[in-house]
Formats: structure tokens, C-alpha cells, sequence
């Protein structure tokens, strides 16, 4: 009985992607974003690992945008010299940083498992 119907070659890909994805987040961050950017052109189109590759650029650039953008909007606004201006953008990064490599290892998951994300499985 077989429970999803992608082959063993797409479900690799697209762990190797959602692992890509989740070194962005924590160890490697550009140098994992400019792998998932290479392999847009090494994967079939609309194919389980297409999806995969999708939603890991998606959610890295979102990241970004939350980390970088917000953090930098709240100094802007707080000022580099107040104490409560820091304990707000750590507290900030810190818990909106784990609720991204929470998503990236979930999604990883999701790809050794061979589902896509959410609830409705096509």
C-alpha cells in the first residue's frame, strides 16, 4: 500500500530544499538562500519539489523581511541609546526567529513524510 504518491526521487529533493531552507534560517544564512536560488532551474516543473522550493524561498524572504525590516524599523524609532529599545528588538528576534525555524522544520518533516504543507492534500 502505498500512502503518497510522489516517487523516493522527488521526496529527496524536496528534503534536500526544506533542508536547505532550514540552514538559511540557522547556520548558513546566504550562502543556503543563493542554493535554493540555484536549484530553481534543477528541479521539473510542478512537481513536489517545485512546491517545496516555493515555499522555502517564500518563507526565507519573509524571514528576512521580519528580522531585518522590523528589527531595524524599531532601533530607527526607539533609538540606539535606550536600553528599552534593545530588550524590545532581542525579545522581537529572537522569539519571531524560532517561530521561522519552527515552520522550516516543520516543513521538513512534511517532506521526509512526502505531504505538502497544510491540511489539504491534492
Amino acid at each position: 500500500m502505498k500512502l503518497n504518491k510522489y516517487d523516493q526521487k522527488q521526496i529527496k529533493q524536496a528534503s534536500t530544499i526544506a533542508l536547505w531552507s532550514l540552514l538559511n534560517l540557522t547556520f548558513l544564512p546566504l550562502l543556503s538562500f543563493i542554493v535554493l536560488l540555484s536549484n530553481i532551474n534543477k528541479v521539473a516543473a510542478n512537481s513536489f519539489a517545485t512546491y517545496h522550493l516555493h515555499f522555502a524561498i517564500k518563507l526565507n524572504l519573509a524571514a528576512a523581511t521580519a528580522l531585518i525590516f522590523v528589527s531595524a524599523l524599531m532601533i530607527l524609532f526607539g533609538g540606539l541609546d535606550s536600553g528599552m529599545t534593545w530588550v524590545f528588538v532581542i525579545t522581537y528576534f529572537i522569539s519571531v526567529h524560532a517561530v521561522f525555524i519552527l515552520i522550516a522544520v516543520w516543513t521538513l518533516v512534511r517532506a521526509w513524510a512526502g505531504n505538502k504543507m497544510g491540511y489539504k492534500q491534492e
